[in-house]
């Protein structure tokens, strides 16, 4: 099989973009409800500028999450699993076939409502961050690579299950060889 497999071929849904969303809006929505529960004592006017608060961070939110799903691209080679991301500083890592060590398909409740998954790719090498940026960063991680791993959301469950097919048989094919570090 020497043809390369892109996000052309298995994409991330749009569906996804709203994933990040919902998680943000909700934690703000019950926010929102505690501080006008807690005998505040506020008018129509203040929750009229909490909704249209809210509404401005809806928008934002959609915003850069579809920038960060249009900015990222991954491509399954025939050495190399490659990937691209970023908004405004742009990112390509390779990853030879034969440093990953794990592969596994993920859904949390909002994949399983939309027939969504998520497929995850830990290797090797751990990356040039240091372990606190490396912590901080894989707590918001929901898309592409962060250390030792790469994230590829929103797939249908199908897709996932054959991209990890085709990787897992990659894996085969290119063993790591004894002057190939995966760095």
């Amino acid at each position: 099989m020497n043809e390369i497999i892109t996000e052309k071929n298995y994409p991330v849904h749009w569906l996804w973009v709203l994933k990040p969303t919902t998680l943000s809006v909700s934690a703000l929505i019950i926010l929102i409800i505690m501080f006008l529960g807690s005998n505040h004592q506020g008018g129509i006017a203040e929750i009229i500028v909490y909704i249209a608060l809210l509404g401005f961070f809806i928008i934002i939110n959609l915003i850069l999450v579809s920038s960060e799903r249009e900015n990222f691209h991954y491509s399954i080679g025939e050495n190399f699993l490659t990937v691209e991301q970023g908004i405004f500083s742009k990112e390509r890592r390779y990853i030879p076939y034969g440093v990953i060590q794990n592969i596994f398909i993920e859904q949390d409740l909002f994949d399983r409502i939309f027939g969504l998954a998520t497929v995850i790719i830990e290797n090797a090498s751990q990356g040039s961050e240091d372990l606190a940026t490396l912590q901080q960063r894989k707590r918001f991680a929901t898309i592409g690579f962060f250390g030792n791993k790469v994230i590829i959301p929103g797939l249908t469950k199908a897709n996932a299950e054959t991209l990890k097919g085709i990787i897992l048989q990659k894996i085969k094919e290119n063993p790591i060889e004894d002057n190939q570090s995966g760095l």
